[in-house]
């Protein structure tokens, strides 16, 4: 009598497999059949995902598998190849070029007996040609006479960029490219002798016929704007949250500073510690009348601190992607306000400092115009 013990190594394949033990004794041969299971699929690809540049390109991505799989592409502009396999492999992705300014994207998906795995590609599109500026313009309502400044179209990073340090919020990030087209932006933020020029109201908490118009909630603006269009003919409106950055940059004559025109606060803003902090009645207290404190580089005032200025946009979180002429979500709960004010910290008067409001809540909100 006696016992054997039989060892069998490891099966990394899919398939079972078998064999055969044969015993001779005298009295006879006798046999043993042994199977051993596969093992499970197993599928890893070496990325999730892939960008790529407007231009027609390729690149490479490895698949780490026991088994056998195909390869496919959702995106006729994508391509695979080899587009099936056996065990581990690479897989080379190629896109054609795109002529678009927008991105495309598109899914490659590996796929074996039981097991699906996808791999994001983005391309993204063709970097517009800026469009010319037009020339600053002066228009003159009811006595009241007004700049709108040129801003050249580009390209820019938007969001928490190096200047801003431990200072930016999250909602700042992550930081993307954007390109605008051009436009014009106000050179100061709306009077109140232009709000009243306009609607013969001034609904300001802190009168002065120079000093920023206050206490208007977003509607409030749209119907301003409405009748300012009636009066002159021409589609002033909000800008977008993006066109208000940009200018507030510099536009593309930035010199990357923290601040709308300067690294010290104080050279550009009316912001908490020069306002708000001097006490009730000091005449510091309050909002101050526009363009007392020194301009960014494309000659726009007060986009630091005096008082916030709607935007356009419904608020959304920040994504990665490159955006051309971005307008927000199309709906939303809140709109997004930019600039600080005269009470705030100057945290919150920074270039890419954002903030939520109810479009319908007007507390030292004031505006400025884009066209």
């Amino acid at each position: 009598n006696g016992s054997v013990t039989v060892k069998v190594s490891e099966n990394t394949q899919t398939s079972a497999r078998t064999a055969t033990i044969t015993v001779k004794a005298d009295a006879g041969t006798r046999t043993v059949s042994v199977t051993q299971s596969g093992a499970s699929e197993q599928v890893s690809l070496s990325v999730s995902d892939m960008e790529f540049a407007a231009g027609s390109g390729s690149k490479i991505f490895s698949i780490k598998t026991n088994t056998a799989w195909a390869v496919s592409s959702n995106g006729n502009w994508c391509s695979v190849s080899p587009t099936s396999g056996s065990g581990d492999g690479c897989v080379t992705v190629s896109v054609d070029e795109n002529s678009s300014t927008s991105s495309r994207t598109a899914t490659i998906s590996v796929e074996s007996a039981t097991i699906k795995r996808t791999l994001a590609v983005t391309q993204n599109g063709v970097t517009p040609t800026p469009t010319p500026a037009s020339q600053d313009r002066t228009f003159t309502v009811g006595g009241v006479t007004f700049k709108m400044i040129a801003v050249e179209g580009g390209t820019f990073t938007m969001g928490a960029t190096s200047e801003q340090g431990s200072d930016a919020y999250d909602d700042e990030k992550p930081t993307h490219s954007v390109t605008l087209s051009s436009y014009s932006i106000g050179e100061t933020e709306v009077t109140q002798a232009l709000w009243e020029a306009v609607t013969g109201s001034n609904p300001s908490f802190s009168s002065g016929s120079n000093k920023p118009v206050e206490n208007v909630d977003w509607n409030d603006c749209q119907r301003f704007i409405r009748e300012l269009n009636r009066l002159t003919g021409e589609s002033f409106r909000l800008p977008t949250e993006a066109e208000w950055e940009y200018a507030a940059r510099g536009g593309n004559k930035s010199r990357g500073y923290k601040y709308a025109g300067s690294n010290t606060i104080d050279d550009v803003a009316w912001y908490n510690v020069n306002s708000y902090d001097k006490g009730i009645n000091s005449p510091d207290y309050g909002s101050h009348n526009v363009a007392t404190k020194s301009p960014n580089e494309l000659g726009l005032y007060d986009m630091s601190g005096n008082v916030w200025e709607w935007c356009q946009d419904w608020f959304d979180s920040y994504s990665s992607g490159s955006q051309t002429n971005p307008t927000g979500p199309s709906s939303g709960s809140y709109r997004v306000i930019r600039g600080g004010c005269w009470y705030y910290p100057a945290r919150g008067c920074r270039v890419s400092f954002r903030k939520t409001y109810n479009p319908d809540d007007p507390e030292n909100l004031g505006l400025r115009l884009a066209l």
